[in-house]
């Protein structure tokens, strides 16, 4: 049978730069290591870089924009926009604009551990693609 699923205000989850709240845990999914949940990034927030082990991460752009920097190349996210991060991509996010922004993330083979932080890129490398070497997509 078909369940609606809600964000609760009481569920949110503060981060580095962001907050989360799940909205279907593997119980519900009934399928081990994968969870679906909602991130949001306030205007000027970022996370810094970091990697997940044996993750992979769908992300669904569901409001604003953002400046996501992936293994050095910088890309501009949108609503409507879709990726895939493999496990091993250090990535980082930066909300660029004056809107809140939202990512809805489905994410396959979590494990407790998984999230690296790495050296964190300063933010001015986030902003300027060119610093980082990486590219405009």
């Amino acid at each position: 049978m078909a369940r609606k699923l809600e964000l609760d205000e009481a569920g949110w989850v503060n981060g580095r730069g962001y907050r989360k709240q799940v909205v279907a845990d593997t119980a519900v999914l009934a399928a081990p290591g994968v969870f679906v949940q909602v991130v949001e990034m306030a205007p000027g927030e970022s996370i810094p870089n970091h990697s997940h082990q044996t993750s992979r991460e769908f992300y669904a752009v569901q409001g604003g924009r953002c400046r996501l920097v992936v293994n050095g190349e910088s890309r501009r996210l949108e609503p409507g926009d879709m990726l895939l991060m493999e496990p091993g991509d250090v990535h980082s996010l930066h909300n660029d604009g004056d809107e809140l922004f939202r990512l809805l993330v489905f994410k396959t083979n979590a494990a407790t551990e998984d999230t690296f932080w790495t050296q964190s890129s300063p933010k001015s490398e986030i902003h300027n693609p060119q610093a980082q070497g990486g590219s405009e997509r």
